[in-house]
């Protein structure tokens, strides 16, 4: 049977993720490692530690799905009922697995750590089940295959799940799908909203092979096209025309593929051409100070940042004049440009960039809102600057802002306007 045409369901196991204590990224790992097989995950259900609420969705999970991974409940608590909800669900019962048990006290044993009773009854498994042995903790994983169906109970810690999901499911699941070619690439966009962004695109054939994910807090998309085939040249001849014909849509506004950031760009630019930047930053308080040394080698272009929160900083650390801070106000495009060239100044680098603006969610006025950012670049050649809207979230601002000021860089060296 092939990959694509194996639904399949996570169901996440615990009150602490159905409370949302607990963010759940195991569901979103799994989702992913599953989708990289060519395995569509069509549900996601979380469910806390209550019998009657783990039967019906182990049923309604074994209805609809032929591939179900379930995370968490099977540590050694009194709330971890994993096994026993679902040996009552399809009429097993627990016996003890010598081998488990074996691998239990060895982890003890190694850590230096008494064996209780509570860890012993972790040995306990299902019937007619095939242990997946966990080489990261004590819990085992339980995998399941019958009439058609391939279910996986993987403990909820994420070094043990990511460790059985590699090394035991994923193995499990490309002998059940057959081995096909998976091409995947992704191309990630700046500075144009998902909705422009759809618009731009509609209409080129074998889109439903190519999906929108964006990230709203960047200000960023990506746009992920997956191919899946029985031969690997078939499918990346398919995957290179989807992707030339969504860059003739959507053209400069791609900056990068698959693991490259806007950051790691731009200093892949500065890099080639040998040349320096420093910011000063206001109310962006040297986020992108931090996204840009984020990148290795970074110390090779970036010089220096100054974050110069208060007008009072303004004047005496970038020297921008007070007369143009009190004709124009602080958040203007006068002063992003005199910060600039302050900033260029101080640094003796090749680009300077300012950054001011009203992150919010106070401070803003009827002329001048929320969101309202301005963004400068100084240059050999002159200063030239950008006014931005954002939103009312003061973190999405700030993060959007410092997406605007690498765009702006990226787009400077590339000869190419907003």
């Amino acid at each position: 049977m092939q990959g694509q045409e194996l639904p399949a369901e996570i169901i996440t196991i615990g009150n602490e993720v159905l409370s949302g204590h607990t963010v759940n990224t195991n569901a979103a790992k799994i989702a992913r490692r599953l989708g990289e097989l060519g395995i569509a995950v069509n549900w996601t259900t979380t469910v806390g530690d209550v019998a009657e609420h783990m039967r019906e969705a182990f049923q309604a999970a074994w209805n609809r799905a032929q591939v179900i991974v379930t995370t968490g409940g099977l540590g050694p608590t009194h709330d971890d009922i994993t096994r026993s909800v679902f040996c009552e669900v399809f009429s097993r019962t627990l016996v003890r697995d010598e081998m488990v048990l074996q691998n239990i006290k060895e982890l003890f044993t190694r850590r230096g750590r008494t064996l209780t009773e509570r860890n012993i009854d972790q040995a306990m498994v299902p019937t007619h089940t095939e242990v997946m042995m966990n080489r990261w903790g004590t819990a085992p994983g339980i995998y399941v295959n019958e009439d058609g169906r391939h279910w996986f109970m993987l403990p909820g810690v994420p070094r043990e799940m990511e460790g059985l999901l590699e090394h035991e499911v994923v193995p499990r699941l490309l002998r059940a799908v057959g081995e096909r070619a998976i091409v995947r690439r992704e191309l990630h966009v700046v500075g144009v909203p998902e909705s422009h962004l759809m618009d731009r695109i509609d209409g080129i054939p074998g889109l439903e092979q190519v999906a929108s994910l964006p990230d709203s807090t960047k200000g960023e998309v990506t746009l992920r096209i997956t191919v899946a085939g029985n031969e690997r040249a078939t499918a990346e001849a398919e995957v290179a025309r989807l992707e030339g014909a969504l860059r003739e849509r959507v053209g400069e506004a791609i900056y990068g593929l698959d693991d490259e950031t806007l950051e790691g760009v731009v200093g892949r630019l500065l890099t080639e051409r040998g040349m320096t930047i420093s910011l000063a930053e206001s109310c962006t308080g040297g986020l992108v100070a931090t996204r840009v040394t984020d990148v290795s080698g970074s110390s090779n272009y970036f010089r220096l940042a100054v974050v110069a929160y208060s007008n009072a900083a303004k004047e005496m650390l970038l020297g921008v004049p007070h007369d143009l801070i009190v004709e124009h106000g602080a958040v203007s495009e006068p002063v992003a440009k005199a910060m600039a060239e302050g900033v260029r100044r101080i640094g003796k680098t090749d680009i300077g960039v300012g950054i001011t603006g009203i992150a919010g969610p106070t401070g803003g006025t009827a002329e001048k809102p929320v969101g309202l950012t301005y963004i400068a670049l100084s240059y050999e050649g002159g200063t030239k600057g950008e006014k931005f809207l954002f939103g009312g979230d003061r973190q999405m601002n700030r993060w959007r802002a410092a997406t605007a000021v690498l765009d702006m860089v990226r787009r400077h060296f590339l000869g190419k306007a907003q």
